[in-house]
């Protein structure tokens, strides 16, 4: 039997970043956040050193509060991607982290990219205590 719904795309960014966000460590011994802000084809996680995760949150948190900027050519870190990548279409916003093979983009519905940024912002503290534990 097969779930019809299986694959539905209604799950809220933020319960998806719940239920997604940890810590660990890379195979190069950098302290690592990952999480996803949606599920489905075409998405997957968001992972970045955590040194670079309140940058980027900062960078969420401008977007926000001045609306997506034009595109830019220099950018590398977690939150110059974010700013690079960014864009809105049918009302979602999406944006990477990072180029290359394999990066997924972030996809948030543009009514609660608020909201998302908010509870980024509220794991700041707590993803970097974790990376500080493992970076020991």
């Amino acid at each position: 039997m097969a779930n019809i719904f299986a694959d539905s795309h209604d799950e809220s960014p933020i319960t998806v970043i719940k239920q997604t966000m940890s810590v660990s460590l890379s195979d190069d011994g950098v302290a690592m956040v990952s999480f996803a802000t949606n599920r489905g084809k075409g998405s997957g996680a968001q992972t970045m050193p955590v040194a670079q995760f309140a940058d980027y949150v900062s960078a969420l948190e401008a977007i926000v509060e001045s609306g997506i900027p034009e595109e830019e050519s220099r950018t590398y870190t977690a939150a110059e991607m974010v700013q690079r990548t960014i864009s809105q279409t049918d009302g979602v916003i999406s944006f990477r982290v990072r180029d290359g093979k394999g990066s997924k983009p972030a996809k948030i519905p543009a009514d609660m990219l608020s909201e998302t940024v908010e509870l980024l912002r509220g794991t700041v503290e707590a993803v970097t205590s974790a990376g500080s534990q493992l970076d020991k």
